[in-house]
């Protein structure tokens, strides 16, 4: 089995043009323990000031920027001219790759505005998960995908748990990032991201590859996983050896579960640039201020 290694509780942090969100885990020094995965960070609020500012014009390069809209919506725009809108159950899966320039503003979803949805309040919620890209691929071509929530497989398992299937495979049924997107990581990492809902007194187990990074991130309820308790809001790392994990919930708890290959790679990182080594940092760096950030005119919209 894996078991349980690490937790992290997170802080309240300010992002942005002050956005206030949990960040559970996001540094040089917890880089390698959740490698290949670099930052997660929650937010959510039901006062627009919390988030209203957003997060204006910024870079990023060789890394994947994972956005998860739960409530509310989320304006994104790029500065080669793609824009669009992340609903509620639907996923941006963004390689940033040789470098983009990018801004993401939450905003409400009000009664009337999309038929889909019937929000009245001003809540914004949602997970934004970096992963870091190997040192063959960070100065890769950048490339949007955008992940429809109908398009993302939903199953039923023995106990009548919900499991989303954004990336990976449960079951045979493989998720949306597998089944309709161009990859070049798949091999690599293998990246998982699932999303599960379970009910009170219930159970549910996954086997996840030998040698995977797993973690689990308590979005509400309180569980057990391989009978150790965790609460609302930790992010749960289990070791890498062993391969099933099994979940008690004693409420009904929602979770996020996500897995992928460690890369096992130096890591030079400061703010939104991730690169192996400090002089591609400098180099990063001197793009910037030279204005040669960009290299790719041209993302791929997937």
């Amino acid at each position: 089995m894996k078991i349980p290694e690490y937790v992290f509780e997170g802080s309240v942090a300010y992002d942005g043009a002050g956005v206030k969100l949990r960040r559970m885990f996001g540094s040089q020094r917890t880089a390698y323990i959740t490698d290949p995965f670099l930052l997660m960070d929650m937010f959510g609020s039901d006062r627009r000031e919390d988030y209203d500012n957003g997060f204006p014009w910024h870079p990023h390069r060789g890394i994947e920027t994972i956005t998860y809209q739960i409530k509310g919506k989320t304006f994104h725009e790029d500065s080669e001219g793609h824009s669009g809108v992340i609903f509620p159950g639907e996923i941006q899966w963004m390689t940033a790759g040789s470098g983009i320039f990018h801004q993401e503003m939450p905003k409400p979803i009000y009664y009337g505005e999309e038929s889909r949805y019937q929000q009245r309040d001003d809540s914004n919620a949602g997970i934004q998960l970096w992963l870091n890209m190997p040192a063959t691929s960070k100065m890769s071509d950048p490339a949007y995908r955008s992940i429809k929530a109908d398009q993302i497989p939903q199953i039923s398992d023995d106990y009548g748990n919900k499991i989303r299937i954004i990336a990976g495979s449960v079951n045979r049924v493989s998720g949306a990032l597998n089944e309709n997107f161009q990859y070049d990581l798949m091999n690599r990492i293998d990246p998982y991201y699932i999303e599960i809902l379970m009910d009170a007194d219930t159970k549910t187990s996954f086997s996840i590859p030998e040698g995977y990074r797993t973690m689990i991130a308590v979005l509400e309820g309180a569980i057990k996983i391989n009978g150790s308790p965790f609460n609302e809001k930790n992010v749960v790392v289990l070791s890498k050896e062993g391969m099933d994990v099994l979940i008690e919930s004693n409420t009904g708890s929602r979770l996020i579960l996500i897995a992928g290959k460690p890369l096992n790679e130096p890591i030079a990182w400061y703010g939104p640039i991730v690169m192996n080594t400090h002089d591609e940092l400098v180099q990063a760096f001197e793009d910037l201020q030279e204005g040669k950030f960009v290299k790719t005119k041209n993302p791929v919209w997937q």
